[in-house]
């Protein structure tokens, strides 16, 4: 009989790495009571929304189909609770599970009502999603190679374990202004675990024999990124408890809650500088020491092995490989799984739970690239285990691939700009189709919008989704970063070298592959202003997102990010003016009126969005800059001469314009400074130039004063909330307004934008085959 047969028959189901806490186990199975009472119509929709995103179930882009967001804790799992995911995501979902940047794992296309079933099928395995979304403390992750890694000071993996079922038994660990994440790096030299720019990261190091770590806090990857700044330069491993609750806790009181938009802890560090910071954080600890902590601290376990012995088998010779890596103790490998954009078959993922359990110490464990690693294999079975894997019918080991990092993106993500994932896809064929060979590439990052979910601001080279305007449509673009470096020491974020459109990517990112005589990076940013203006004439495919046959557009961004998607275009439109007014600063009759003529139509656009418009054509451009912004009263009202004299040139009736660039300029400076003033309910906060006269009131303000009925059937998200949130300040703080909205998306948004924004939904209700939503103005 063989070591691995013996083991077989000998095999135990292992208890599961992280013990749940007692609230989260209620948690978990109260889900079917609430989800029932939803579905009964005693909860509303916005209060389920506010309990099941905490419970790590999200609303995908698509109508009516959910994700629900697994925690492995450390990365973590076992072959038969990765069986599990498999089942649950075969029998409930899309059949495809999908690890994440945050050694998670997701269950995607869950109808709402079989959420109920994935929760409490996870928990039967001592699995849970719970404060997998929100304003909670996220899993808490580790270096993927924690406990085999040839450099590490120790094994991180237990105290990342014991930390979260700390953290995850208080209530006030799931009602944070916003989440909170940490992460342990084995190693000062290097962050396996991206703890450099997280909330909270702790780097393993030794001290005269003793363990401790250095602990970094306020870093994160979202809009205005930045790396966290030094905490403690030693603490020792037995505070790491009370480290975490003292960062927990300052968080807790002096984030802000009042705009999601910059309640990350990362603010709060900004908002009071570095030093102020530290001395906040200290007063927590200096309290903890008096108070001590609230609850015991779990036991520090180590992590289960089933190591198999190296046998007497004579020793082989190991290629250097991506997909195998040496491990601390000789005669044992890693095996990584290279998983095309972290996805993987229901079926690979059983199989390769197989795999795991009879190899290696018996645990599967992700990491922050979305990959899989199977540990401690002995170098004489690594060909075996190779050969099973390559046998699965899936591409598990994706050798002949680079190694990209995506988002979910616009696919599946309510927040997302561009299409990410077709974009990796998109490069994986061009580099195949010209041979360019993969060791070459550096490792990419992609992420669908500035959220940075695909980690694109720390890659050595990454790609950030953005949108733009070109001759007055939309375009996918991507802000192109290189020469992120992570670390406990001199982490920085890459610089931004420009912007080309989604289109342009692959074949740029080829050219700069393909330089013989620099590294990619460099040889990138020489390429940047050649792929950056579209070919002339523009091919139709520049306006489509990769995997995509129709115009590229904002349609279907999520319940409170409505105005987000908005922002972008008004920033774009910015630029445009601007641009525009430099040129005719520059230029001669009658490029001089040409480019002011520009500036104007483009100013006169750019803040249309706000009010739920989306025009093309420059006569009704400005009309409707004359209803919603001249008649009443955000401009000076001899705009309106301005607009005259532009209509005039452009109608052949007036010589010139360029005589009129300062009043443009005037124009274009006083719509910036709007914008500018613009708070997180898309109301400015400068006061109006005159008020406005009732006569000049215009009527989608609301769309009838006397009755306050707004109809947007037939009007497509986001553009619904930003009519319906126009229509609303057209009336006093105290007044309802009836809004009439289709149903789907639109009666599922634009409710739940209004109750983030702080406005009440008195009521909704169904009308035929349209709905009726009544919201009062609190503000």
């Amino acid at each position: 009989m063989t070591t691995e047969q013996q083991h077989s028959d000998d095999m135990t189901t292992p208890e599961p790495l992280l013990r749940l806490p007692g609230n989260v186990v209620r948690d978990v199975r109260g889900y079917r009571s609430k989800l029932q009472r939803f579905l009964d119509g005693d909860i509303s929709d916005i209060a389920f929304k506010a309990y099941r995103v905490p419970m790590g179930v999200y609303e995908q882009r698509e109508n009516g189909r959910f994700m629900v967001r697994v925690r492995l804790p450390a990365g973590l799992v076992w072959p038969y609770q990765l069986r599990r995911v498999a089942e649950l995501s075969r029998q409930y979902g899309s059949g495809v599970p999908h690890v994440t940047t945050r050694q998670d794992i997701q269950i995607h296309d869950v109808a709402l009502s079989d959420t109920v079933e994935v929760q409490e099928g996870l928990l039967e395995v001592g699995l849970s999603a719970r404060g997998g979304g929100g304003n909670t403390v996220r899993n808490i992750t580790a270096c993927p190679t924690a406990g085999a890694c040839p450099g590490e000071a120790f094994d991180v993996r237990p105290y990342a374990i014991a930390l979260a079922e700390y953290l995850l038994a208080f209530q006030s660990s799931y009602n944070l202004p916003r989440k909170f994440k940490v992460a342990f790096a084995c190693r000062e030299d290097e962050d396996g675990a991206m703890a450099s720019v997280t909330d909270l990261g702790f780097f393993a190091r030794t001290r005269d024999g003793r363990r401790g770590f250095k602990v970094l806090a306020g870093g994160g990857l979202g809009s205005n990124p930045r790396v966290g700044v030094l905490l403690e330069e030693w603490v020792e491993d037995t505070e790491f408890v009370a480290v975490a609750e003292a960062v927990k806790r300052l968080f807790d009181k002096h984030g802000d809650r009042s705009n999601k938009h910059a309640a990350r802890l990362r603010y709060v560090l900004d908002r009071v500088g570095a030093e102020r910071f530290r001395s906040l954080y200290l007063s927590e600890r200096d309290a903890l020491r008096t108070e001590g902590l609230v609850g015991p601290v779990p036991e520090l376990r180590p992590i289960p092995s089933r190591r198999r012995a190296p046998g007497d088998a004579e020793p082989v010779e190991i290629e250097p490989s991506p997909n195998v890596l040496p491990e601390k103790t000789p005669g044992f490998h890693t095996i990584r799984l290279n998983l095309l954009l972290g996805d993987i078959s229901a079926d690979a993922l059983a199989s390769v739970a197989d795999v795991a359990e009879h190899v290696g110490d018996g645990l599967v464990r992700a990491t922050q690239q979305q990959d899989l690693l199977i540990a401690s294999v002995p170098t004489g079975k690594v060909g075996s285990v190779l050969d099973r894997l390559e046998g699965l019918g899936e591409d598990v080991l994706g050798a002949s691939r680079p190694s990209i990092v995506a988002c979910a993106g616009a696919s599946t993500c309510k927040l997302g700009l561009c299409l990410s994932r077709d974009l990796a896809r998109a490069i994986v064929r061009r580099m195949r189709e010209t041979d360019i060979a993969v060791e070459k590439a550096p490792p990419i990052r992609i992420s669908g919008c500035p959220n940075s979910c695909g980690n694109h601001y720390v890659a050595a080279l990454g790609f950030g989704g953005k949108a733009r305007r070109v001759q007055g449509r939309l375009m996918p673009f991507y802000d192109v970063f290189v020469g992120g470096v992570l670390g406990a020491d001199g982490a920085r974020l890459g610089q931004s070298v420009g912007a080309v459109p989604a289109r342009a990517v692959p074949d740029m990112l080829v050219e700069a592959i393909a330089d013989e005589d620099d590294q990619c990076t460099a040889a990138l940013e020489g390429l940047i202003d050649k792929y950056a203006v579209p070919p002339e004439p523009i091919p139709d495919e520049y306006f489509m997102d990769w995997g995509k046959t129709e115009p590229f557009s904002l349609a279907g961004r999520g319940p409170g990010e409505c105005g987000a998607g908005v922002m972008d275009i008004v920033e774009a439109d910015i630029g445009t003016a601007r641009a525009a007014l430099s040129a005719a600063e520059r230029a001669d009759e009658p490029e001089k009126s040409s480019s002011t003529y520009e500036a104007v139509i483009a100013t006169a656009r750019a803040l249309l969005p706000l009010y739920g418009d989306e025009l093309g054509k420059d006569r009704e451009i400005l009309a409707a800059f004359d209803k919603h912004l001249l008649s009443d009263g955000w401009v000076d009202p001899d705009t309106r001469g301005l607009l005259d004299a532009a209509v005039d040139w452009r109608m052949g009736d007036r010589p010139r314009l360029g005589d009129l660039l300062q009043q443009a300029a005037e124009l274009a400076d006083r719509i910036e400074a709007l914008f500018k003033s613009v708070d997180s309910n898309l109301n400015f906060r400068l006061p109006r130039v005159f008020e406005a006269s009732d006569d000049s009131k215009t009527d989608d303000h609301p769309a009838d004063a006397s009755d306050n009925v707004c109809d947007l059937r037939g009007v497509k998200c986001p553009m619904n909330f930003v009519k319906a949130k126009a229509a609303l300040e057209g009336i006093p703080v105290g007044e309802s307004l009836d809004v009439l909205l289709d149903d789907g998306e639109p009666i599922r948004n634009v409710p739940a934008s209004f109750a983030e924004q702080g406005q009440t939904v008195v009521d909704v209700h169904a009308e035929g085959e349209h709905f009726r939503l009544r919201v009062r103005r609190e503000k």
